[in-house]
């Protein structure tokens, strides 16, 4: 965690630079290769310092660090991208090339009923990312009948996942929280037509994932070998895969004769992509 709080909440105060380098050094000297920054919007970061320092200086600073091979940007808000972000996530070498940034929709109406940034800006930014981040993946959440959401705002909505194809998506039907301005809404959307919009997201963006793994064939990638399944599979993640939430990739282990080193967790080894299992990528190490 890189921040604590934020101002569409109350106002954030950025964690110090030198507690944040400290904790990254001793993760790494326990073993680490992949640090995931985390904050209720991370590219806000350094916004309340007197220094100078934002982001894009840290990850610059947390590049140095040895033994150090992923950084990874967990939960961006639109609003907080700036050039100098923007490039040294391009030139990084450590810093995955995967943005998470939970977009909630993409109605201006729902949008301006959230207090979240309108449309086209949004729109201009991902395609700026896009541009200038070569190989990016971009993940992100939607919110599915919040209160007042048309039935055309969801149709802009499915239309846009369609045309976009985010690398990867969740979506989520709205529910009530005690002591939010949204649970106090008049124009809460019945349950069923929550989950139905919901679930029709999912399944899109089912399609735009296994076309996504199906491109992804034959391809030579760094993993990062994680664990072991219930039946006894070694996995990993690739750069474009956060933990917990996205795909993983099952492993082979090297053919015999080849000298190659056996698999084991924590390692970073360079693979071959052989096929895929719905989402999910299947690999044989090549180094």
């Amino acid at each position: 965690m890189i921040l604590y709080d934020c101002n569409h909440r109350g106002k954030f105060r950025s964690k110090s630079f030198d507690a944040i380098m400290q904790e990254a050094q001793h993760l790494v000297d326990q073993g680490a290769v992949e640090l995931n920054l985390i904050a209720e919007d991370t590219n806000q970061w350094g916004q309340d310092r007197r220094d100078g320092k934002n982001l894009a200086h840290l990850l610059r600073e947390l590049k140095n660090i040895e033994g150090l091979r992923w950084i990874r940007i967990l939960y961006a808000y639109p609003s907080y991208f700036h050039d100098e972000l923007i490039q040294e996530i391009a030139e990084n070498p450590k810093v995955c090339k995967y943005i998470d940034m939970p977009l909630q929709h993409i109605s201006n109406l729902t949008l301006l009923t959230m207090n979240r940034p309108p449309k086209d800006h949004t729109v201009t930014l991902l395609e700026t990312l896009r541009d200038r981040i070569p190989d990016l993946a971009l993940r992100t959440t939607f919110i599915s009948g919040f209160p007042g959401e048309r039935e055309e705002d969801h149709r802009e909505l499915v239309d846009f996942v369609k045309t976009f194809k985010f690398q990867r998506m969740g979506a989520f039907a709205y529910s009530e929280e005690d002591g939010t301005p949204a649970a106090e809404y008049e124009e809460q959307i019945e349950y069923d037509v929550r989950q139905a919009r919901r679930d029709e997201l999912i399944s899109l963006q089912q399609g735009i994932g296994e076309e996504w793994a199906r491109g992804m064939v034959g391809k030579e990638i760094d993993v990062l070998i994680d664990g072991v399944t219930e039946d006894g599979e070694i996995f990993g993640r690739t750069q474009w895969d956060a933990p917990d939430i996205d795909n993983i990739v099952f492993m082979q282990e090297p053919e015999e004769g080849l000298g190659l080193k056996p698999l084991e967790i924590g390692q970073m080894r360079r693979c071959k992509i052989t096929g895929r299992s719905i989402f999910d990528l299947e690999a044989v190490p090549i180094e």
